[in-house]
């Protein structure tokens, strides 16, 4: 189409031209390799012109009057032939004809484009005689909340009788705000925006004698909700039933219905008594009125707390405006404090295009006496940023291993666990390093500026890509400036010695810190004062905190983590009698949304604190994409399983100060146990002592663990307990390395092994096949799986350089194979049960567990030990 060239909204219509062009002339790139820019530009140019229509003509009948002839000539065309042709002709006819099918192709995939992103429109110019559907919130003769009415719904059709109208100022007539409705004898009224005034029909019919349900408006969500047919199913009109029996009998009734009017009082908020209501609808399954009804407080407050989104203050009270705005004025009297800004001079200020701006995010938030107060933040529009692209924003957090190696560490040393929490955490980072200029108007204001003003940012604020990494930067230059050491296995843990002696530890996770060292040492109280008085904290937490999530309890015995009431926040995925009945029906979008957020909290809360949930959700989590009603069915069982195990807590032992500890990781595969043909590895690494390798029942405290499917295929049984027992020694390895390095210092990482043999490591497999492959002088590469035993060599290394045992022990005492299969809690169950406790069962015939059970043998129970045994224990 022409476009003028002040015609600015018209950009995105020239620029998808171009690229256009630009897809046409990349297909006859492909098609002809020899032809030059040039050419390709003027045959994808010719295409669309010749091609396009715009209002039933293409550009060049537009421009010209008229189309071009078959060689693409406006001209009359020379019947004469050229001498020496040598097939430019055909080359020209054959390109020109794969320009216009790129052309083609091009344009019925941007007509594709536009209507699956095109939206409905909704329409505001009705005419009379025209049919309609109404929305409806209450049907007659039923309750807003009764099931059938659901919150409201389309009902009719109706004709519409009459719209109206009125003036404007300059005498021209424009619709109004309503339109009347005929529907059977009723009439209605719909859609107010103006008082209205149709005299004539109101006089006719009588005031009070039509309804009036212009106040019924749906929200967004229920229009488009009643609009989808997948969702919404029209129930039966209970009227048209009734009209239905009265025709039948032989006569008729009017179905004139006598509206009562407004009587609001005036002045209602005048008195004593006035309220307001808040509507939270209650649950519309048994099971969640159950629930509810238990502790309606609760359920009161977790419906309050999940309405805590982001708010508008367009759309707030002047009481609230008040309230944000002396939280605004909080958080602007932390930036100034922070000296989060610097004013810049006239002749220092750049072009205003380099400024990034600011915004607020209004929140409330929930007190632990269940009331609200309201918390602004200033955020700074960070992808505003002109080197957004380049930079650095990967910032290190704590690991969940190192979380337990700390904890294990404290328990095993007697020390005693701190948190401290940072207030405003990324104000109090170092000055930041790069330029940065921004507009804050509320700044400005505090700083006694002119609004708009050009300041220099000096902090990495809430917002900027690179702002956790430079708070994890000055977090570590000041710790170091301690006399801290940051550890290579985590660069988020820290420690502190004096003459190789270890005092205290301590790791964060973006403003959460954990401080673990003896109570009374001068040197770690000396520190932990320092470290006070640089930066402004919350409340400092001992003995039982939660720390990401996680209830931390530091008792006599160790710690016990657990989260009691993370699982009160999921919920099961509703399904109605006629869904359950279908289980391979497949599932909607909206079920697997719905399907995945349940999943991923499940997973959540087996990566922190119940590993047994972890080989379950995975499967569930590779049959999303095909889902079926089985599937929410399992997820929903899963559900109500972990709730009924929400009680146990994962315990960290403190063992005795003289033993020696050592890591122990049980390794165990589920060959071709996912839906989509793929194996699965457990891995299961756990803290003992010494002892445990006699065979005695010990304390095992969890320090990391893993379910995930192996990354290739396997072809055996014996080929996926290969690989779960190279990626276990993996883990192991990470592990002995991290304990190593907190009790001996920084390692030589041109040597890594020598480091990790100072801590001692033994992987326990239930394969026979990998057993016996690695309880040999020399591993030989034989038989159908050669891969298999090339892979193998890796831990055959390791058990040369790392000093790392091996053990064998049958399938009821794999403590890793809870990590493997669905419905495999029998041996963490069993493992909770005896107090975290777990025992290395040693038997020379290498009898399975079925055989075992034959002869009257626990799945613990343990005979004389071989000499081989005692020799590795002592």
């Amino acid at each position: 189409d022409i476009v003028p060239g002040e015609a600015h909204w018209k950009i995105g219509t020239c620029e998808n031209a171009i690229k256009g062009v630009k897809s046409v002339m990349d297909k006859l790139s492909l098609y002809d390799t020899e032809l030059s820019p040039r050419e390709a530009l003027a045959e994808a140019v010719a295409s669309f012109n010749h091609k396009e229509l715009i209002r039933g003509f293409s550009p060049a009948q537009h421009i010209l009057g008229q189309a071009p002839d078959e060689t693409g000539r406006f001209l009359a065309a020379s019947q004469q032939l050229p001498p020496d042709l040598q097939g430019e002709f055909a080359r020209s006819v054959k390109l020109r004809a794969e320009a216009e099918k790129a052309q083609s192709d091009w344009s019925a995939e941007q007509r594709i484009q536009r209507a699956l992103h095109s939206r409905h429109r909704p329409c505001f110019n009705y005419r009379p005689g025209e049919l309609v559907f109404y929305w409806r919130t209450q049907e007659a003769n039923k309750s807003r909340r009764q099931p059938g009415g659901k919150h409201g719904r389309f009902l009719g059709p109706a004709r519409i009788l009459a719209t109206e109208s009125r003036t404007e100022e300059d005498g021209t007539i424009r619709p109004g705000g309503a339109i009347w409705l005929v529907k059977g004898r009723s009439l209605l009224r719909r859609a107010v925006e103006v008082p209205w005034s149709f005299h004539a029909v109101a006089e006719q019919i009588g005031g009070n004698r039509f309804a009036d349900i212009t106040a019924e408006v749906p929200e967004v969500q229920e229009w488009h909700r009643a609009q989808n047919p997948h969702v919404f199913v029209s129930a039966p009109s209970v009227r048209q039933n009734k009209l239905l029996n009265l025709w039948s009998r032989g006569f008729e009734k009017t179905s004139w219905r006598m509206i009562r009017e407004n009587k609001d009082p005036h002045g209602y908020w005048n008195e004593p008594g006035a309220a307001v209501a808040i509507e939270i609808p209650m649950p519309e399954t048994n099971r969640g009125s159950k629930k509810a009804w238990e502790d309606l407080g609760a359920y009161f407050t977790g419906s309050l707390k999940r309405r805590a989104v982001e708010l508008s203050e367009k759309k707030m009270t002047n009481a609230e405006r008040e309230e944000f705005r002396g939280a605004k004025a909080t958080e602007v009297k932390n930036f100034i404090a922070s000296n989060a800004f610097h004013i810049l001079p006239d002749h220092l200020k750049p072009d205003r295009s380099q400024a990034i701006h600011m915004r607020w995010i209004l929140t409330w938030k929930l007190r632990d006496d269940g009331t609200r107060k309201p918390k602004a933040r200033a955020v700074l529009l960070g992808y505003q940023d002109e080197g957004y692209a380049h930079r650095a924003t990967t910032s290190p957090v704590m690991t969940r291993q190192s979380r337990q190696l700390l904890l294990q560490l404290a328990a095993w040393k007697r020390w005693s666990v701190k948190k401290g929490d940072v207030t405003g955490a990324f104000l109090q980072s170092r000055e930041y390093p790069d330029k940065l200029v921004c507009v804050p108007p509320e700044i400005c204001e505090a700083l006694n500026i002119a609004p708009g003003s050009i300041t220099q940012v000096r902090r990495a604020c809430y917002g900027l890509v690179d702002a956790p990494l430079e708070r994890w930067r000055s977090v570590d230059t000041s710790l170091r400036s301690l006399g801290f050491e940051r550890m290579w296995a985590d660069s988020c843990c820290w420690v502190l010695r004096q003459e190789g002696v270890l005092r205290g530890v301590i790791s964060g996770h973006v403003d959460d810190f954990l401080f673990a060292g003896k109570s009374g040492d001068r040197v770690w109280e000396s520190k932990l004062e320092a470290i006070k008085t640089q930066y402004k904290w919350g409340d400092w937490e001992e003995g039982k905190f939660t720390q990401c999530g996680v209830v931390v309890e530091q008792t006599p015995e160790g710690f016990e983590l657990s989260q009691p009431h993370y699982l009160d926040r999921l919920h099961e995925i509703g399904l109605n009698a006629t869904r359950r009945k279908d289980r391979s029906s497949p599932t909607s979008e909206r079920e697997r949304t719905q399907l995945r957020a349940l999943l991923g909290g499940l997973s959540w809360h087996a990566q922190q604190v119940a590993p047994y949930l972890a080989a379950e959700v995975g499967m569930l989590l590779t049959e999303v994409s095909r889902s079926t009603v089985e599937t929410i069915i399992k997820a929903n069982i899963l559900l109500s399983q972990a709730k009924g195990k929400s009680s146990y807590k994962m315990k960290i032992h403190s063992f005795s100060a003289e033993d020696l500890l050592t890591l122990v990781a049980w390794v165990d595969a589920g060959n071709a146990n996912r839906s989509d043909g793929g194996s699965t590895q457990g891995i299961f690494v756990g803290m003992s002592t010494q002892a445990i390798h006699a065979g005695e029942v010990c304390g095992v405290s969890p320090i990391a663990w893993h379910s995930q499917k192996i990354d290739r295929t396997c072809r055996s049984p014996g080929a996926a307990e290969a690989q779960a027992a190279i990626n276990g020694e993996d883990s192991l390895y990470y592990a002995r390395f991290q304990r190593s390095e907190f009790l001996y210092g920084k390692p030589d990482l041109h040597r890594p092994d020598e480091h990790v043999k100072k801590t001692g490591g033994c992987l326990v497999t239930d394969s026979r096949n990998v057993y016996d492959k690695l309880d040999t002088e020399m591993l030989v590469v034989k038989g159908a799986e050669k891969r298999t035993n090339i892979e193998l060599l890796a831990l055959k290394e390791a058990q040369w350089n790392t000093g790392v045992n091996l053990r064998w022990v049958h399938s009821e005492a794999q403590l890793a194979n809870s990590l493997t299969k669905s419905n495999g809690h029998r041996e963490y169950e069993m493992y909770v049960r005896m107090g975290h406790q777990w025992r290395l069962i040693e038997d020379e015939n290498m009898m399975s567990a079925k055989r075992r059970k034959e002869k009257g043998l626990k799945p613990l129970e343990q005979g004389m030990l071989p000499e081989r045994v005692k020799s590795i224990s002592e």
